[in-house]
């Protein structure tokens, strides 16, 4: 269920690109709520509620300064990811639980900050030279991810097919979409493709050990970062690999 819900988030995000950025920016935000507050918030960590709060505000705080700002690059998420470590360090000084835990609790904050912030890697790519199509081909990488882990099939088959078949269907999208194949270099396109598809397996891989760790009941809280997880982490790498292979 949460792999289908993955990749239909991940169909919402394509359509969202092919609209503007605004649109794409708000479905960026959809998923940042969903990764820190059903994620984050309900860790058996202490502070993790006022952790998950302090990344809502600096990832929806980065991702509105760049839609409505205008940057093409990532200097609002440097700036606002500074500040989150200042607070963070300040929620800890604020507790009045005797601060146990404290560094589980400062780690939980900060990476969850930093998170949070990853997917706007993709407002950035979309801001690029072809960066539209770009995007395109990473959100394809992660959605033929989801769609792979319905497949009852076990699991390093479908999760080493997903990868193979996410540059296959660049490569033929590509052949048969001049639009696509004018914007984007053949080589740089399926690389994109492949290794968002890759990171995507990646993300999942990890949410299931850590489900598997926890077992029981509380396995079920981490469906959200099931969900978000591979749009999450996919979103640097596309970034870094379209601006340097594609424009």
């Amino acid at each position: 269920m949460a792999s289908a819900l993955s990749a239909a988030l991940v169909a919402v995000l394509a359509l969202a690109a092919a609209v503007g950025r605004p649109l794409l920016g708000a479905g960026i935000v959809v998923v940042q709520l969903v990764f820190t507050l059903g994620g984050v918030r309900p860790a058996a960590v202490p502070a993790a509620r006022a952790g998950a709060w302090l990344a809502v505000v600096v990832s929806v705080g980065v991702t509105g300064l760049m839609i409505f700002g205008g940057p093409d690059d990532l200097w609002p998420a440097a700036a606002l990811l500074g500040l989150a470590l200042v607070v963070a360090i300040m929620i800890q000084l604020l507790r009045t639980d005797g601060r146990r835990a404290m560094t589980l609790s400062l780690t939980l904050t900060v990476a969850a900050c930093a998170l949070a912030v990853l997917p706007v890697g993709w407002l950035a790519l979309w801001a690029a030279d072809g960066g539209v199509h770009a995007v395109w081909l990473g959100l394809l990488g992660v959605g033929v991810v989801g769609l792979a882990e319905i497949v009852p099939v076990p699991v390093a088959a479908r999760r080493s097919v997903a990868v193979l078949l996410a540059g296959a269907l660049a490569a033929g999208l590509m052949a048969v979409a001049g639009g696509v194949a004018a914007a984007v270099p053949a080589v740089g396109g399926v690389v994109v493709t492949a290794f968002a598809a890759l990171t995507a397996v990646a993300a999942v891989a990890a949410a299931d050990r850590v489900a598997a760790e926890v077992g029981g009941s509380t396995a079920a809280v981490l469906a959200p970062l099931r969900v978000t997880a591979p749009i999450v982490v996919a979103a640097p790498v596309s970034y870094v690999l379209g601006r340097i292979l594609i424009g």
